[in-house]
């Protein structure tokens, strides 16, 4: 392995659509919970992306409901 062989992904990693535990193989790379340590050391400088799966997707801000018109 190389020194940039740590791949930082917030777990737990069932959330993810793809299986990172195979793509991080192919890349050869080792997956750390970036949610339970602060330290980026040894992150690899491209890591691979991973699409959450959508019930895991941040919900998007939604607009401010209008006033109704008083009369």
């Amino acid at each position: 392995m190389t020194d940039k062989s740590i791949w930082y992904l917030p777990g737990p990693f069932h959330r993810y659509e793809d299986d990172v535990k195979a793509i991080a193989k192919k890349h050869g790379l080792r997956i750390v919970d970036a949610s339970v340590t602060e330290s980026r050391d040894g992150e690899c400088e491209k890591p691979p992306r991973a699409k959450l799966k959508a019930e895991y997707e941040p919900a998007k801000a939604a607009k401010p409901a209008e006033a109704p018109a008083q009369a």
